[in-house]
C-alpha cells in the first residue's frame, strides 16, 4: 500500500494590494532616505535651493505616507477576516480531534465492530488532514501580509531631528485611528472574498457525523453531551425533526427585490458590495453589513460593525439566534427567516 501524500492547498491572496503596498513601502523608504542626504549635503547649495528641493521632497513625502497607510489599512483588514476564519478553522481542527480521541475510546470500551471503528476513525483522520491543510494555506496567507510591514518599527510615527516640529505636528495623532474610522468606505478585495468563501464553502460542506447514537444502550445519559457538542460544529447538520429535514432559508418580503429567497448554508453575506452573497443597492446599507452563519442546528445573524446597523423584530442585535418567522432588516429591506419542511 503506498502513502498517502500530503495535500497541498493554496488559497487566492490580494497580489495586486501586496505589490502595491510593497511598492509604497519601498518609496516611502527612498524618499526618507533622499530627505536625510538633502540633509546632508545642503552645504553644497544655496539656501534658496535648499528650500525649494526640501519642501518639494517633503511634499512627496507627505503624499507617499498618505499612500501607505491606505495600504496598511486595507491589509489590516484583510487580515481580520483571514485570522477570524483561522479561529473558526482552529475550532473545527480541535472538535474533530476529540472527535477520533472519543471513536478511540468507546472502541477500547467494546461498543464498534472492528470494521465499525475502522470506518469512524477513518472518517474522522481524514477530516482532520483537510482542515489542517486549510489551517496551513490561510495561515500562509497571514504570514505573506504581516511581511511586508514586519520591519516599519514604528515607521509612521518615527520623525528626521531635522525638522521635528513640522512632522510631529502632522502626525500628533495616530493616524490609523483616523483610517480605522473611516474603514467601513474602504472597497474590499475580490480576492480575499474568493478566498473567504471558499473557507467557507468548505466548512459548509461539512457533514456532521454521528458514531454513538444508533448503537447506543444508554442514549438517556449521552443526550446532553451530544446537544451540547453539536452547538460547537459550524457546519450544516441534517438533523431529522419530525420525518422531515429542515431547509432554511431567508425571504425577502419588501424592498426592491420582494419575494426572493435565498437558501441558507455555510456563511451568507449581506451588503453593498458586489461580493456578498446577498447584494443590497442602499446607500443605509454598508458594504459588508451582516452575516447568517450556522452553527450546530441553530442560524446565528451577526452585524458586522455596520453602520446603521441590524435588527431582528425590530430590534438592534449584534447577534441573535434565529427562530422561524423572525423578521431580519437591513436599510429598508426586510427578509424573513423561514425553516420549511
Amino acid at each position: 500500500m503506498t502513502a498517502e501524500k500530503p495535500i497541498e492547498l493554496e488559497f487566492p491572496i490580494n497580489h495586486a494590494l501586496v505589490e502595491a503596498a510593497t511598492h509604497a513601502m519601498e518609496e516611502w523608504r527612498v524618499i526618507k532616505d533622499r530627505l536625510r542626504r538633502i540633509e546632508e549635503h545642503k552645504g553644497q547649495v544655496t539656501e534658496k535651493v535648499y528650500e525649494r528641493v526640501r519642501k518639494d521632497y517633503e511634499e512627496r513625502l507627505a503624499s507617499s505616507t498618505d499612500s501607505l497607510l491606505e495600504k496598511k489599512e486595507e491589509i489590516d483588514k484583510e487580515l481580520s477576516i483571514l485570522e477570524s476564519t483561522r479561529s473558526k478553522i482552529n475550532g473545527q481542527l480541535a472538535e474533530h480531534k476529540h472527535k477520533l480521541e472519543e471513536v478511540n475510546f468507546r472502541n477500547t470500551l467494546g461498543e464498534f465492530a472492528e470494521n465499525e471503528f475502522r470506518e469512524a476513525s477513518k472518517a474522522e483522520q481524514e477530516k482532520i488532514r483537510k482542515f489542517e491543510t486549510v489551517l496551513a494555506a490561510v495561515e500562509s496567507n497571514i504570514s505573506r501580509y504581516q511581511s511586508i510591514f514586519e520591519d516599519d518599527d514604528g515607521l509612521f510615527v518615527k520623525q528626521e531631528e531635522s525638522h521635528p516640529e513640522e512632522e510631529i505636528s502632522e502626525f500628533s495623532e495616530d493616524p490609523m485611528i483616523s483610517a480605522i474610522r473611516e474603514a467601513d468606505t474602504t472597497s474590499p478585495s475580490t480576492e480575499l472574498d474568493r478566498e473567504t468563501d471558499a473557507v467557507n464553502l468548505l466548512l459548509s460542506e461539512e457533514p456532521q457525523d454521528d458514531y454513538f447514537s444508533a448503537e447506543s444502550s444508554e442514549p438517556e445519559s449521552r443526550e446532553p453531551d451530544q446537544t451540547e457538542e453539536s452547538s460547537t460544529i459550524k457546519a450544516p447538520i441534517e438533523e431529522i425533526i419530525g420525518g422531515r429535514s429542515p431547509h432554511p432559508r431567508i425571504l425577502v418580503i419588501s424592498g426592491e427585490m420582494s419575494g426572493t429567497a435565498y437558501p441558507l448554508k455555510g456563511i451568507v453575506s449581506f451588503g453593498r458590495a458586489e461580493s456578498n452573497t446577498v447584494t443590497l443597492r442602499d446607500s443605509k446599507c454598508s458594504r459588508q453589513h451582516a452575516q447568517i452563519q450556522q452553527h450546530g442546528n441553530e442560524f446565528v445573524v451577526e452585524d458586522l460593525n455596520s453602520s446603521n446597523g441590524t435588527f431582528v423584530n425590530g430590534e438592534r442585535v449584534s447577534e441573535h439566534v434565529l427562530s422561524n418567522g423572525d423578521e431580519i432588516q437591513i436599510g429598508d429591506t426586510l427578509m424573513q427567516f423561514q425553516i420549511n419542511g
